[in-house]
């Protein structure tokens, strides 16, 4: 779990950023059978984003001799973990709001059309994870012995890139052996993806986006590929949440020293650069409170907007410094006069009629929104393993603990497209998602069940594929190691809450039996009421 990946922990939502043209999906046929079956075997399969998710899929195909293509628009693999000092292009306000652009329209620069096509990830120079080392890793590829419980940006990126280079997917990795066609392909947007219902393949239009640098020109290439099945792992946060508030466009347009004074968290990298000044920060939730901690030293004044203060008992993860004046949300922001430079003499009005002036910068750590492809339900259309259940070749590596349960679930990809794992029928799925019998959810401690539930999520992977591997053949797993799962309890009750967790309360769930596992919320949840 990285810290990003809190508000994920509460959603099975997918995101594929980048892909402008989206479509319904379609089933290829049912039968009588008490299994998916599939038209024609699975032989070609592409997997997009090279984050861990993205890698665990890509190398489990592989590993299965399927072929795969893996495409990532940033220039090199990592997905969020990627750090660079460039951010992504500024959001707009009011949010949201869809732009098209030709080439020199408003004088945008190559670097700007650059960084909108990779988009810069949302972490800055000084994260580190909100889990134990011993947890934050993926198969293969250790950490060095001497490395601190909470791992930096910087090792993570290099660990997820061991993995990369491990399995031949690296940005500057050659494929194994003859015939040498490539498997990964960076710098490169998913523009489009279509279901042809006559060949039951799908076949996704591709942008490359490359510099020239005796042109100084960047060049951009389109072309489609075919693929029997496709993986989704682009993760949670590429689309800001940027709330709608009176008169925020005005204040968007406000600079100073050449900089925008208002701003998401996504464009955070130093902290050194707030030293002196009055900073306003709206949000209260993992990335609020670890930025406010983060530039607390530096500034001279620091105020904290939020909706709702509820720490939910981890003060020690949600709470803001001691010298945060915390404020009730934002009502409007006052109009700026023409003269104007920065927002310093502008006035911002809270819900409660205070005034405040005086602020130097805003940051907006309000969350991400989440990005449906093939449009409403189809994020709440999936099995438990990932697989849509409209149509099995499509299948979205959705679990937030990507340390966790993605080499399961990306070893479930391979084994389902090769006949040595089955799914229910597409009737059985349905009926199975409806009743929310692979609901894992309890009205109780929000975090703290989020905390629980994936250890029985873990033994019902172990079951379903070991149970597959004894019918057909195939890798056998284990669940993670007891050791491992004390080590996460302590390091929890040492950097989470104080007392909090125990071993007892990690592992009734753990051995409660499935058709005593409690009933799911009926309200949903959503990812910018988490995050704000």
């Amino acid at each position: 779990m990285s810290r990003l990946a809190f508000t994920a922990l509460f959603l099975a939502t997918a995101i594929l950023p980048g892909i402008s043209e989206q479509t319904v999906f379609n089933s290829e046929g049912h039968t009588n059978s008490q299994w998916t079956t599939f038209t024609h075997p699975i032989a070609r399969v592409a997997v997009i984003g090279a984050g861990p998710a993205g890698l665990q899929a890509a190398a489990h195909l592989l590993e299965a001799n399927l072929t795969v293509r893996l495409f990532e628009r940033a220039p090199s693999p990592g997905g969020n973990w990627f750090y660079t000092e460039e951010t992504p292009i500024r959001e707009a306000y009011p949010y949201p709001a869809t732009r098209y652009y030709e080439e020199g329209e408003g004088g945008i620069a190559l670097e700007e059309r650059w960084r909108e096509h990779w988009h810069p990830r949302p972490v800055w120079y000084t994260l580190h994870t909100n889990s134990p080392a011993t947890i934050t890793r993926l198969p293969g590829v250790e950490h060095p012995p001497d490395t601190p419980w909470r791992v930096s940006v910087h090792n993570v990126e290099r660990h997820v890139r061991a993995y990369a280079s491990l399995h031949g997917l690296n940005s500057n990795d050659k494929p194994f052996s003859s015939p040498y066609s490539p498997i990964a392909a960076y710098a490169t947007r998913v523009e489009a993806m279509q279901k042809c219902n006559e060949t039951a393949t799908w076949t996704l239009t591709l942008r490359r986006l490359e510099w020239l640098p005796e042109s100084n020109r960047l060049k951009a290439t389109y072309w489609t590929e075919n693929f029997d099945a496709v993986v989704i792992a682009t993760g949670h946060y590429t689309t800001p949440y940027v709330p709608s508030i009176k008169g925020i466009g005005n204040w968007s347009a406000a600079r100073e020293d050449g900089r925008h004074s208002i701003y998401h968290s996504q464009s955070f990298r130093h902290e050194e650069r707030y030293a002196g000044k009055t900073i306003l920060i709206v949000g209260a939730s993992v990335s609020s409170t670890e930025i406010a901690r983060t530039i607390a030293p530096f500034t001279n004044r620091l105020i904290a907007s939020v909706r709702n203060r509820d720490a939910r008992g981890l003060d020690i993860l949600f709470g803001f410094p001691e010298k945060s004046e915390v404020v009730p949300e934002i009502s409007s922001f006052e109009p700026l006069s023409a003269g104007d430079i920065g927002i310093k003499k502008g006035k911002i009005v809270l819900s409660n009629g205070t005034v405040i002036e005086g602020v130097d910068e805003i940051i907006f750590a309000t969350g991400y929104r989440p990005t449906h492809l093939g449009g409403p339900g189809t994020i709440d259309s999936l099995h438990w393993t990932g697989h849509y259940i409209h149509d099995p070749t499509l299948a979205y590596a959705f679990t937030a603990r990507t340390w966790g349960h993605g080499p399961y679930q990306s070893l479930a990809f391979a084994k389902v497209w090769t006949g040595k794992a089955r799914l229910p029928s597409r009737e059985q799925m349905w009926q199975d998602h409806q009743s929310k019998k692979y609901t894992i959810a309890l009205r109780i401690h929000l975090f703290l069940f989020n905390l629980i539930s994936p250890q029985a999520l873990t033994r019902q992977w172990v079951a379903w594929l070991n149970n597959e591997s004894l019918e057909f053949g195939g890798k056998f797993v284990e669940p993670l190691p007891a050791e491992t799962h004390e080590m996460l309890v302590y390091f929890l009750n040492t950097h989470w809450s104080h007392g909090l967790f125990s071993h007892e309360n990690f592992t009734w769930l753990e051995n409660l039996p499935h058709s005593e596992w409690p009933p799911a919320p009926t309200n949903g949840l959503d990812a910018q009421e988490l995050a704000w």
